[in-house]
């Protein structure tokens, strides 16, 4: 921000200030940027059926879009009238409009959340001139007046008073598009769908989602905690097994030892299994000729 800035202001491109660069790298060590709070899964239930209609159906139609689609703040105040699709089961919305120019498609198919947009948008009034999907909503009914960008970032904020959660300022416009894409990570969406759905060209912003999911965590600690499967120890030569009734001759060398006239019948597991199974341990040589009589030899 600070290098685009000085370029477009003042025409100075730090970059080729190797000293000035060093220096700024040094004093942002330890930094770390303020993040907007989430609203969890159960919160966003607790709002929706128990916030009233009338006083908050506004907020909730954000809500289920800004969560359903991991919208940004700009990205809700620029859905329009034709972005918005209802099908007999579910709600398809469009956001051409986005910060990284990549235009992205969501769906709502939740039942109770569709009937909530479709109420909302059955309370248009037919003689507004804009074509924003988002209208000021008071008392019972929407105003021709668009919702402009600062009030849709107050809404999480909104949400969490009415919820008497603990530091309701920390929500931010950012909330619904971190709480979106912090249920999908731990709900075990992989770094692909993470980036689609969230619209990001890179992977940086997605690996950090998915590196903060919970359950990953969870399921590292059981990884970690969990005892391994005991190993079978290396069976020696003499639990060298040949399925044959009689007796062969086997020889095997481990360095100066030799063993010969191996049992092949010591394990019987194998018996009626067809072809021939040898395991040895480490450095053991076998030299077995089949013939066409069955018969081993050296």
């Amino acid at each position: 921000m600070l290098r685009t800035m000085l370029n477009i202001k003042e025409n100075i491109d730090i970059s080729k200030f190797a000293r000035l660069i060093a220096l700024l790298k040094t004093f942002s060590k330890g930094y770390l940027p303020k993040k907007s709070k989430i609203l969890e899964f159960e919160h966003i239930t607790k709002f929706l059926g128990e916030a009233p209609d009338n006083i908050y159906l506004a907020v909730k139609v954000v809500l289920i879009m800004g969560y359903s689609g991991a919208c940004r703040r700009e990205e809700l105040t620029n859905i329009s009238v034709e972005d918005v699709e209802f099908k007999s089961d579910s709600v398809f919305v469009s956001v051409p409009k986005t910060k990284t120019n990549v235009s992205r498609l969501f769906v709502v198919s939740d039942l109770e959340w569709i009937r909530l947009i479709q109420t909302y948008a059955g309370l248009r009034p037919p003689h507004t001139t804009s074509r924003r999907f988002f209208l000021n909503f008071r008392n019972g009914s929407c105003t021709i007046q668009p919702i402009g960008i600062n009030k849709i970032g107050q809404m999480p904020k909104t949400i969490a008073m009415f919820l008497d959660l603990p530091n309701s300022d920390s929500f931010s416009g950012h909330c619904f598009r971190r709480s979106s894409a912090s249920h999908l990570a731990n709900s075990g969406g992989d770094l692909l769908t993470i980036k689609r759905h969230g619209g990001w060209k890179s992977s940086t912003v997605a690996e950090g989602y998915v590196e903060a999911s919970i359950k990953k965590k969870v399921e590292v600690s059981q990884m970690l905690s969990s005892r391994s499967s005991a190993r079978s120890p290396v069976p020696s030569c003499s639990q060298s097994i040949v399925p044959a009734t009689r007796e062969e001759e086997v020889e095997c060398t481990t360095g100066a030892t030799t063993i010969e006239h191996v049992n092949s019948s010591v394990v019987n597991t194998y018996d009626n299994i067809p072809g021939l199974v040898v395991k040895a341990g480490d450095n053991c040589v076998f030299n077995v000729n089949v013939y066409n009589n069955c018969s081993i030899q050296k």
